[in-house]
């Protein structure tokens, strides 16, 4: 999917995952990232068996793909070069060469 690029992912989030979309309005944060906070309506929802954690997942994994590609060109260099030194660290840490 990188490779083609996501145009407007955005919408095709809220339509597809429309029951999450909803259910994140009723979250007790509204910057909730839907992982781990106290009071999110879509963990709970989950927890309940109202929707699927297969689906669950795949919403997680198209919001990051979204994230990603909202990003600038300086923005995902720097990821890259962040994740580099903090390879490079563990290495070091564990004294592989």
């Amino acid at each position: 999917m990188r490779e083609l690029g996501a145009f407007d992912v955005a919408s095709g989030i809220e339509s597809t995952f429309s029951e999450i979309v909803e259910l994140s309005g009723k979250c007790r944060f509204s910057d909730c990232s839907h992982i781990k906070e106290k009071g999110c309506a879509v963990l709970a929802a989950l927890e309940k068996g109202t929707i699927e954690a297969k689906q669950y997942d795949n919403f997680l994994r198209m919001v990051k793909e979204s994230e990603y590609y909202s990003m600038s060109y300086l923005e995902k260099r720097k990821k890259d070069k962040d994740f580099g030194k903090m390879v490079k660290s563990v290495k070091k840490t564990m004294d592989i060469k």
